[in-house]
């Protein structure tokens, strides 16, 4: 991007005001480092000089990194990277595309620019790019929400190579696991070969055999034309999806696969001397073409050595995974020291996470890195069984609560407050991180015991069921309800909605929790004790679906012990519990290693069929 010739300024306020000043629209460019396509464009259209001369004449020109502005992106991707949209001093979208050539982007930006103000309609696409959707299947009032979103799976799932949908394909990681847990939970078979038909497709044509890891998608149906760009959100959620089918089926071709992910972060992305994870690779085509023998690391494409918070989040969530699954203290050790760097970097304590880890004038707030540390930190706590991190979650969802929460319509995407530059009206809920706060939620109502976790998560929920599962999002204009649906400033793409599902998988998941109840193992013993720990292995190595362990002293925590009916005398003992009915004291690894052939939660189900 160095020495572009176009004028860009940075996405604010004074950009609007400079538009309606000058009687000029915006043009808006969203771009990646990691972006193959936005290379391209700066290198054609946005070097021709007629294009260069026209802008910065006619337009007052933006670009914004979608990684660092991704409240900005929501609201006016036309369908993929790089998105170019046009619009009005109020923000309003006038037309929009996504990678256009020399040729053909000219004369739509002369029409705009020989039209603005009074002749330019906005929200009038002038290009006629047909964004057909994949159709979905109709479902029956009478289908379950669960059932409706697993329906909807069915309807895109390719039988022959594994994924949604035909191409391009995206590793669909949400809902790998929202089919994991339907299969523990019901046994049918149908949904245990839909993943490893996926998972057993990806590692053959995403994965990277030479520096191990995966590519971010494939262009082709049979996952073997990867799109070369490696991020960390990818490998970290595909690390977890082969990790819990590794648990179901003992196959270790994924346990392999999920080591590589894990290895590639660590061994490319992780700076150890700050702790944390970089962003992404880019795309490198020339380089992944090369054979293997002449890949030298001088020659590797470059990093992004961005740190973001809800990333470094998701990292070390599939990091405590790993532990969990493959007991490793290495693995442990790195996360621990993340969810602290995070922590120190990036909270500001009693109000929110920070969305760039050391990052300067940052005032918007995003409920994504509030809940995917929440998360990460939750799951840390259920491993270590250390108060300090269900003390922290407590207290970033609670912030979150207070900052992002509107009871009728979920968790806005931006903190009330720190509104979007010349979009402040346009408030967005999004399903995929609701979902995730739902899950939260209830996770900590069972360890609390606190009943308005589970009156949020429920209403958080409710808030989608006319979304989920074909939607990602609902939007309002400021009024007092939400209601699904764009305002006709952006066209999703496809991956996002139609491929990928990543929300509306989220969301049956959370809602399947809702319904069958969580898995709760309290594990009652001295932290100290040898028997204690061999028992917290043995969890780690379970997989049951919606899992929440809590680590309970008999020093330490025997009013919530006797609270929930426990002993406080004899040796550690791990009680299992679903829906308020609990099995015998489980003493011994073995016992808990045979509860993955018993499956009992499968019998305690209270819908979701």
């Amino acid at each position: 991007m160095t020495g572009n010739p176009i004028q860009w300024q940075d996405w604010g306020e004074q950009v609007f005001r400079a538009s309606e000043d000058s009687q000029k629209p915006v043009l808006l460019t969203l771009g990646a480092t990691w972006c193959h396509w936005c290379h391209i464009m700066d290198q054609t259209s946005y070097s021709d000089p007629r294009i260069v001369d026209l802008i910065n004449s006619s337009f007052i020109p933006v670009r914004v990194d979608v990684d660092q502005r991704p409240d900005v992106s929501r609201r006016y991707n036309q369908g993929g990277y790089p998105s170019l949209a046009i619009l009005d001093h109020k923000g309003t979208l006038i037309t929009g595309r996504i990678y256009t050539p020399p040729d053909a982007l000219l004369p739509v930006l002369q029409e705009i620019s020989e039209g603005y103000p009074s002749a330019v309609r906005p929200g009038v696409a002038i290009d006629d790019t047909n964004y057909s959707m994949v159709s979905k299947p109709r479902t029956g009032p009478e289908d379950s929400p669960v059932q409706r979103v697993m329906e909807t799976l069915k309807g895109l799932y390719d039988p022959e190579f594994g994924g949604f949908g035909k191409e391009p394909k995206q590793p669909p990681w949400e809902g790998l696991e929202f089919l994991i847990a339907r299969y523990s939970h019901t046994g049918d078979l149908n949904y245990l070969h839909m993943v490893t038909t996926t998972l057993d497709g990806m590692v053959l044509g995403l994965y990277d055999r030479c520096d191990q890891g995966f590519f971010r998608y494939s262009v082709s149906r049979d996952w073997k034309v990867p799109h070369y760009e490696k991020m960390v959100l990818t490998n970290a959620g595909l690390a977890t999806a082969y990790l819990e089918a590794f648990q179901v089926t003992g196959q270790r071709t994924y346990r392999d696969a999920a080591t590589g992910a894990i290895g590639y972060l660590l061994g490319k992305l992780y700076d150890p001397s700050e702790g944390l994870f970089y962003a992404s690779q880019d795309a490198g085509e020339e380089y992944y073409r090369l054979p293997w023998k002449d890949r030298t690391p001088d020659l590797a494409p470059s990093i992004d050595k961005t740190f973001y918070a809800d990333w470094n989040a998701a990292a070390a969530k599939a990091l405590i995974k790993a532990h969990s699954v493959l007991d490793s203290g290495r693995y442990l050790e790195i996360a621990v020291r993340t969810l602290d760097r995070l922590w120190a970097g990036c909270w500001n304590p009693g109000r929110e996470m920070g969305h760039i880890v050391a990052g300067s004038n940052q005032p918007q707030i995003y409920l994504v890195d509030q809940v995917q540390a929440a998360r990460a930190i939750l799951d840390l706590y259920q491993v270590t069984g250390r108060r300090v991190y269900l003390d922290r979650s407590v207290e970033i969802v609670q912030c979150a609560r207070d900052a992002f929460f509107d009871s009728g319509a979920g968790f806005r995407d931006v903190s009330e407050g720190s509104g979007v530059a010349g979009a402040n009206t346009l408030v967005e809920f999004q399903l995929l991180e609701n979902s995730w706060m739902a899950e939260a939620l209830m996770r900590l109502w069972q360890l609390t015991g606190e009943d308005s976790y589970m009156r949020d998560a429920r209403a958080t929920l409710e808030a989608f069921k006319t979304v989920a599962p074909g939607l990602s999002h609902s939007s309002n204009l400021g009024v007092d309800s939400a209601y699904p649906g764009d305002q006709g400033r952006r066209r999703m793409e496809d991956d996002e909605e139609d491929l990928f599902l990543p929300a509306g998988s989220a969301w049956g998941r959370a809602w399947d929790m809702l319904e069958s109840g969580p898995v709760h193992m309290a594990l009652v013993g001295d932290p100290s004790d040898g028997a204690t720990a061999q028992l917290r292995r043995s969890i780690g190595r379970l997989y049951a679906p919606y899992t929440v362990v809590e680590h309970l002293s008999p020093s330490g925590d025997g009013d919530r012990i006797a609270e929930l009916g426990f002993p406080t005398g004899g040796e550690p003992a791990l009680y299992v519990c679903m829906n308020g009915i609990c099995l015998a004291p489980l003493t011994n690894p073995d016992e808990i290693d045979r509860l993955r052939e018993d499956r009992p939660w499968a019998n305690h189900l209270a819908g979701g069929q």
